[in-house]
């Protein structure tokens, strides 16, 4: 699960896959979202957390373990610096 996951989230860490992300949030979210960097970095995670419980459900018919909320938790916590500066370079901060 683990390395689905850290794949994933460098997938979505591609300079298309962010430059899509943030021209949907600028053009048309910009007026319900105060800073785009930060609807960015939610929108990452969310995407991320999305797999992973996709992942877990399809795999296993279940829901995550705790221990699998743990490890998703600790890979978002490692690569939360990552995916802030990817987003700082996109929108130049």
């Amino acid at each position: 699960m683990r390395g689905n996951i850290e794949r994933y989230i460098d997938d979505t860490l591609t300079q298309s896959k962010l430059e899509t992300a943030n021209k949907l949030f600028s053009d048309f979210f910009s007026p319900m979202v105060g800073d785009i960097g930060n609807a960015l970095f939610g929108y990452v995670i969310g995407r991320t957390l999305e797999f992973a419980f996709f992942s877990i459900y399809a795999r296993y018919h279940r829901t995550a373990t705790v221990y699998e909320l743990k490890e998703i938790k600790e890979i978002l916590e490692r690569r939360s610096m990552e995916i802030k500066s990817k987003i700082n370079t996109l929108t130049n901060k």
